[in-house]
């Protein structure tokens, strides 16, 4: 029973009887620092407090009484011993470790290591399926794996290993991957009771061809967020309704999710509306899409704005053209002693590429006019005007980029949509100086604001959105708004409960907290 409590951190090497050496030069324990032999042979006594312990005689001593006295006498003094010993056990294993390692390798090793495994061996697919998941992950070409680099890595860290041609790995190893990655989704989302769709419809730069992409989203049991890209496709041809109507209605069969889709957001193209609309699903023009086409809109609508992009991208074009110019940026950014940063550039289907463009310009101001008074003047420049109209416009624009960055998370969702345009109507009806001379670009903000955004008010999935999300509820509905979104929350709640909640008192209030008791029935105030 006293080497029965072996639980703990250090429960193993409490539990161990260690054998001992009778004479005091032959000690083999660590815990002999702690105590010395006694005239009494069965007997240590400890030197801290020269209390005698039993120990046994030759075979039958242990040194399982002196290791209980130390731990329960001499708690902290205990704690050296489990630490000595643990390091002495890790530099014993790492000793023996290296002594493994300059064994010379056997007879049978040597052979073993020259012979090839079958390319259907059970360890030759397992390493098959993770090459394949790494081209697929780190999105590599399939010809990586005739890369002479990558082979020799191969043939150092697994000689037995053949390595695959790269129509092995299209032909069999991706597909059986896809496969079964496909069959674990389909699995997933049978057990869904709604899944909703993000599309885009876009042409690569590389080759000039076209694609479609599908990409599901849902919540799980759990309530936790779920997305998986069901599909990216090429997408020949014309890109008319009809096209995306069928592109689409394959899709839903394939992943059989006919009568799943709770809604999908999709650009504002008219094209993509009508093949939705016409495959009879609920829909939602894509937020960002919206509010980067305001954004660029209004960009345009002033004069001075566009003139001053216009000599930005020249400045910004400029530096990445020129590396003897990219080279004395930097010089200039260090002999001023502050963190080199470079030129931003900006794409124009991005609208907060401009954003950060203007910024870099803006925090490279000092530097960006040292270098402009040491080149020739076909370098276009800006004055002190242009500086106070960038500051400006950036400080127009920020919420827009603080906006835009928190919505393109994966985690993101519909709720965020009608408090996100509320701030910024309220952001853009704020009289302030800090906008001077952008003040034409802010009047067409707000007004674009109004009009893309007039139908969202009537939108029922965002108002149900807003309304259960517990950070929004009712507080970014106005006043005269409200009446009309109890009525669209009531009617939902009676469609499930088929119940007769058309008529609104004026004083009614919503419980979410309670919005049904134990007999079914809603509940309202």
């Amino acid at each position: 029973m006293d080497n029965a409590n072996c639980d703990g951190e250090f429960g193993e090497l409490e539990s161990f009887n260690e054998p001992l050496q009778t004479s005091n030069s032959n000690k083999s324990s660590l815990i002999w620092g702690y105590f010395e032999n006694c005239k009494e042979l069965d007997k240590a006594a400890c030197n801290h407090c020269k209390q005698k312990v039993y120990k046994g005689i030759g075979i039958k001593a242990t040194t399982s009484s002196m290791r209980k006295h130390l731990k329960f006498k001499h708690k902290t003094l205990f704690e050296k011993l489990l630490t000595s010993e643990v390091r002495i056990k890790k530099e014993a294993k790492a000793k023996d470790s290296i002594q493994t390692g300059k064994r010379q390798m056997s007879l049978y090793e040597s052979v073993n290591k020259k012979i090839c495994w079958d390319m259907n061996d059970a360890k030759s697919k397992e390493i098959h399926k993770i090459i394949g998941e790494m081209i697929c992950v780190d999105n590599e070409p399939f010809n990586m794996v005739e890369r002479s680099g990558f082979n020799k890595l191969m043939a150092f860290v697994k000689p037995q290993y053949k390595m695959p041609g790269r129509k092995y790995f299209t032909g069999i190893v991706i597909p059986e991957m896809y496969i079964e990655l496909k069959t674990k989704i389909m699995s997933t989302l049978e057990t869904v009771a709604a899944v909703s769709l993000t599309s885009d419809i876009w042409t690569c730069s590389h080759n000039n061809a076209s694609f479609i992409s599908f990409t599901s989203h849902w919540i799980s049991e759990d309530f936790k967020q779920h997305h998986s890209t069901l599909n990216i496709r090429h997408f020949p041809g014309r890109h008319t309704g009809f096209a995306i109507k069928n592109s689409l209605e394959e899709l839903l069969n394939e992943w059989n999710l006919m009568g799943k889709i709770h809604l999908l957001i999709r650009d504002n193209g008219a094209n993509m509306k009508k093949g939705v609309d016409d495959a009879s699903l609920d829909s939602f023009g894509c937020f960002l899409h919206t509010i980067h086409l305001l954004v660029t809109e209004s960009m345009k609508s002033q004069k001075s704005v566009q003139d001053l992009l216009g000599r930005a991208r020249k400045v910004s074009t400029h530096f990445h053209h020129s590396s003897s110019a990219t080279d004395r940026l930097k010089s200039i950014q260090i002999g001023l002693g502050v963190q080199h940063k470079k030129v931003i550039q900006d794409i124009c289907t991005r609208w907060n590429s401009s954003f950060y463009m203007l910024e870099r310009l803006f925090n490279l101001k000092n530097a960006i006019l040292i270098f402009s008074s040491e080149v020739p003047s076909s370098l276009p420049s800006f004055n002190a005007n242009d500086w106070t109209v960038m500051e400006s416009l950036l400080n127009l624009l920020r919420p827009f980029e603080e906006l835009t960055k928190r919505i393109s998370s994966n985690k993101s969702i519909i709720s965020e949509v009608i408090p996100a345009i509320m701030s910024l109507n309220s952001f853009l009806n704020h009289p302030s100086s800090i906008h001077f001379g952008v003040g034409t670009t802010k009047d067409v903000m707000l007004s674009r604001l109004h009009k893309r955004f007039e139908n969202v008010m009537k939108n029922k999935n965002l108002i149900l959105a807003t309304f259960l999300d517990p950070r929004f509820k009712l507080l970014f509905f106005k006043p005269e708004k409200i009446q009309e979104v109890k009525k669209i929350i009531l009617s939902t709640i009676s469609n499930f409960n088929n119940l007769d909640l058309t008529v609104v008192p004026d004083d009614v209030t919503i419980d979410i907290s309670s919005t049904t008791n134990n007999n079914n029935q809603t509940s309202v105030k």
